[in-house]
C-alpha cells in the first residue's frame, strides 16, 4: 500500500499534473479505499509548493494564469457534480505563492465515472477517486473514457497483472509503478482519442518516420507476372 501511495502521488502531483501521462483518476477497490485515501490525503496536504527548480519543492506552478483558472474551474465543476473535496481545491495565495500560478494538490472522493472531472483532461493537480467492487469493474471503469494513453496497476497477483495488461485500453501500462511517462527505448503513444495512432520512440519510431516503398528488379529477361497470375510454378 505504501508503494501505491508513493506512485499515485508522484503520478498525480509531482509534475503538477502537467504531463500527458499524469494520473487524474484513481480506481480503487472499496476494501482498501479508506486506508489508501487516508494516506494520500495526509501526504498531499503536506506537499510543499514552490519553485519547480528548487529540490525542496514537491509541487511547482501550472504553466500560466489561464491554466490556473481552468484547473479551478474544473474543481468547482467537481463540487457541483457532488464529488467530495478531501483536500486542496484552491489557488495558493499565501506569501510568495500569491505571485505565481500555484494550485494546491486536490483530491476528490466518491466520484462517479460519468462526472466531468473523471472524463475530461484537466492537466493540473487534481485526482478523482473512483471506488469499485471488483477487478472486472475496475477494468471497465478504467476503460470508460475517450482517452487511452497510460494506466498503472498495483497488485501482488501476477495473473491479474497480465489480465490488466491485456484488457486495459492504453498504449502504456505500468505494473507496480506510477504513470511515469515515456522511455526512449520503448514505443510511446496512446489508443482511442489519444495521440495520432503512431508510436514514437523505440525501434518502432523508424516506421513512424519512414515511408515504405516496395521495389522489384528482375534479372531473368523473362516476362514477370504477379504471384496470383502464375500456375504450377510458371
Amino acid at each position: 500500500l505504501d508503494l501505491a501511495v508513493d506512485g499515485i502521488l508522484w503520478s498525480a502531483f509531482w509534475t503538477t499534473g502537467q504531463r500527458s501521462t499524469a494520473a487524474s483518476r484513481l480506481v480503487v477497490h472499496r476494501e482498501v479505499e479508506g486506508a489508501l485515501v487516508e494516506r494520500l490525503v495526509a501526504r498531499a496536504r503536506a506537499m510543499r509548493l514552490g519553485d519547480g527548480l528548487d529540490e525542496a519543492t514537491d509541487v511547482g506552478p501550472v504553466v500560466n494564469r489561464s491554466q490556473l483558472e481552468n484547473v479551478d474551474r474544473y474543481v468547482q465543476i467537481g463540487k457541483q457534480e457532488g464529488a467530495r473535496l478531501l483536500c486542496g481545491g484552491e489557488i495558493a495565495r499565501d506569501g510568495a505563492l500569491a505571485k505565481g500560478f500555484f494550485y494546491r494538490p486536490t483530491i476528490f472522493g466518491g466520484c462517479k465515472p460519468s462526472m466531468r472531472i473523471a472524463q475530461e483532461e484537466i492537466f493540473g493537480p487534481v485526482l478523482s477517486v473512483l471506488p469499485v467492487g471488483s477487478f472486472e469493474e475496475a477494468i471497465d471503469v478504467a476503460n470508460g473514457t475517450a482517452y487511452g494513453l497510460s494506466a498503472s496497476l498495483y497488485t501482488r497477483d501476477v495473473n491479474r497483472a497480465f489480465s490488466a495488461m491485456r484488457d486495459l485500453e492504453n498504449g502504456l501500462v505500468y505494473v507496480n509503478a506510477g504513470t511515469i511517462g515515456s522511455e526512449v527505448s520503448t514505443p510511446f503513444g496512446g489508443m482511442k482519442a489519444t495521440g495520432n495512432g503512431h508510436r514514437e520512440a523505440g525501434r518502432q519510431a523508424l516506421d513512424t518516420f519512414s515511408e515504405w516503398k516496395s521495389c522489384f528488379i528482375d534479372y531473368s529477361g523473362k516476362l514477370q507476372r504477379a504471384q496470383i497470375d502464375t500456375k504450377n510454378g510458371d
